[in-house]
């Protein structure tokens, strides 16, 4: 998963601001952005989408976010877990990839479980160069 550098800065600067908050930025209100939800999980659009996943550009990039407070799928109840793998099974069927961070993984930027729903355009790059510093990405 990357970001274009516009993207990138677009992000650096989300979590920059989350840092601030004094609550959980996924147990803010988030009604305004549902898209689809159940008991206890919601789906919204991420904020910054990827633009490339599995050397391929993203087309779509939500997120299933359940309604209480995880930091790791290993905490869900019984319900949590019927609810999450229905609502991430509906979106597997129309083609998106599920994507989640371990809960300790240095690149995940929210502590609250996620997990990324990924529409691919199933084309693959040919060539993708990639330099962190300074920061840019090519892909072909």
């Amino acid at each position: 998963m990357y970001h274009y550098r516009k993207t990138r800065t677009a992000y650096r600067k989300h979590n920059a601001n989350d840092v601030k908050l004094q609550e959980c930025t996924f147990c803010r209100d988030q009604s305004d952005k549902v898209i689809k939800e159940n008991e206890t999980m919601y789906i919204i659009p991420n904020r910054v989408s990827y633009d490339m996943f599995e050397s391929m550009r993203v087309l779509d990039h939500l997120m299933v976010i359940p309604k209480k407070h995880h930091e790791s799928m290993a905490t869900f109840d019984d319900a949590e877990k019927i609810d999450a793998m229905k609502i991430i099974g509906e979106y597997e069927a129309l083609g998106y990839n599920i994507y989640a961070r371990a809960k300790d993984s240095v690149s995940r930027s929210v502590k609250h479980h996620h997990t990324h729903l990924l529409k691919l355009d199933n084309k693959p790059s040919n060539l993708v160069i990639y330099a962190r510093k300074p920061y840019f990405m090519i892909a072909k």
